[in-house]
């Protein structure tokens, strides 16, 4: 073996090496890019199939008007659609659990109180739409049977609410007006359709009531039960049985968006339109501006900058990290591994170290690698000790003037360098001399640089 083998690492180990650094960064981009789809893929309630943040956009394409939300002079004036994601009006912090959760969703995907949608009915008119699917239809976005919530589990302000249709699947129904005795044209296109149970169609007033081909009524989608349920402050309140009528799903079904226009524009006549979205917020009521002062009463949070993660900002961030990765791959390829700032100190043992190993490679019979070595580090403390502005000379003569200036600052180093140089420069050494007198040199280049280094001065005789 000999000496060059032994300080080499072999090709394999640097393959290895290279191998998994390339696989770490392959890694840390894929699991970067995995959590930027979770969380660019993640479907807030609003806006998933069940959700209604397409009602309001649509209603304003359409002519009618809607306001953001209602307000103390405006609230006689606006009629609230209220979704109800909860099956049962039970108080806050009262667990509802079946242990379906896991495999189905929430049984309800947003809770609310009785005091919370009294509080809302007390503001003015409202509309509100019933529960029909659980948390499980939000990831998914698709409709399943086991994805309903069960009849039974459900209670509305101490009534079964609803019933459902022996119809599975999307299916189409007739709608007849009660109000004016007749057909509307639009036809009811509804998954599983549920209608008002007996119990509390006896409480409120049919408006609209779904029939089949036959013209059979198979129940109420559309109630006035204003004063019916409670006593309340006299406020309208309208019950929608199914709220594929009007939810981000529902709307592309069928006739549904032409039968949604018909039934807000017949219940809402001139009064304004607020869809209330997120019914996590408060107040019921938006404050004046007196109340706030001009500034703007919207909360902010951090789950703001989620809107900068969701679709299609997420393809913008993936992007950036596959090229990032690209370019740190690629760069590792072809420049190796980043180098790193060393101390001075630190730099010193390094040089040290190199010098060396280069000592243990030039230990042969190679007399010219040898010759060249010595050049090289003379002349690098010649420019050191005796500056930039000597004059070209031979290294003979960088030699000479180094022990000069030596032998004044420190003769005991200077006579040592003498005797170091003419060791190593002799002609016709043994292999045994030539090693013993390359490391007497070096010993004496560091001990110099060790004591003068670039900080020595040189006196003015020594650039002569």
């Amino acid at each position: 073996m000999t000496a060059e083998t032994s300080v080499r690492p072999s090709a394999k180990g640097q393959g290895m090496g290279e191998n998994a650094r390339t696989g770490a960064i392959l890694a840390v981009v894929v699991l970067v890019v995995v959590l930027l789809a979770i969380l660019g893929g993640r479907q807030p309630l609003e806006k998933s199939a069940i959700g209604f943040a397409g009602l309001e956009r649509w209603l304003e394409a359409k002519g009618v008007a809607t306001v953001p939300a209602i307000g103390d002079d405006t609230a006689a004036e606006t009629i609230r659609i209220l979704p109800i994601y909860d099956p049962r009006l039970l108080g806050e912090g009262v667990p509802q659990e079946d242990g379906a959760e896991e495999t189905r969703g929430a049984l309800a995907p947003r809770p609310m109180a009785r005091a919370e949608f009294t509080q809302r009915l007390e503001v003015g008119p409202m509309l509100a739409v019933l529960p029909k699917c659980r948390g499980g239809i939000v990831p998914r976005g698709v409709a399943h049977p086991d994805l309903l919530v069960p009849v039974a589990a459900m209670d509305f302000f101490g009534e079964r609410p609803v019933a459902r249709l022996p119809q599975r699947g999307l299916a189409s129904f007739e709608v007849y007006d009660t109000d004016y005795d007749r057909l509307l044209e639009p036809s009811a296109t509804l998954y599983s359709a549920q209608v008002l149970s007996p119990s509390l169609d006896e409480e409120c007033r049919p408006i609209l009531v779904l029939r089949n081909e036959a013209g059979n009524d198979l129940g109420t989608l559309l109630a006035d039960c204003t004063n019916a349920l409670f006593d309340g402050p006299g406020n309208a309140l309208f019950i929608l049985s199914d709220p594929d009528i009007l939810d981000n799903a529902g709307l592309a079904a069928g006739d549904n968006a032409a039968l949604a226009l018909a039934v807000i524009e017949g219940f809402a006549g001139n009064a304004k339109v607020f869809v209330e979205t997120d019914t996590t917020s408060s107040p019921a009521v938006a404050p004046t501006e007196a109340e706030v002062g001009g500034e703007d009463p919207r909360q902010r949070s951090l789950a703001d900058l989620d809107r900068f993660f969701a679709y299609p900002f997420s393809l913008f961030w993936i992007g950036v990290v596959l090229v990032t990765g690209l370019a740190l791959w690629r760069g590792s390829r072809r420049f190796g591994r980043p180098q790193e700032d060393l101390e001075p100190a630190e730099a010193s043992k390094r040089r040290t170290i190199e010098a060396s190993r280069r000592i243990l490679l030039l230990a042969k019979e190679d007399d010219a690698l040898v010759r060249r070595h010595v050049v090289d580090r003379v002349e690098a403390l010649a420019g050191a000790l005796l500056g930039s502005g000597r004059r070209a000379r031979g290294t003979g003569d960088d030699a000479a003037a180094i022990g000069r200036f030596l032998s004044r600052r420190a003769p005991e180093l200077g006579d040592k360098f003498n005797k170091a140089y003419a060791a190593v420069t002799a002609p016709h050494p043994g292999e045994r001399s030539r090693f013993d007198a390359l490391a007497a040199f070096e010993a004496v280049i560091q001990e110099t640089w060790h004591d003068f280094g670039r900080a020595a001065g040189p006196a003015r005789q020594d650039r002569r």
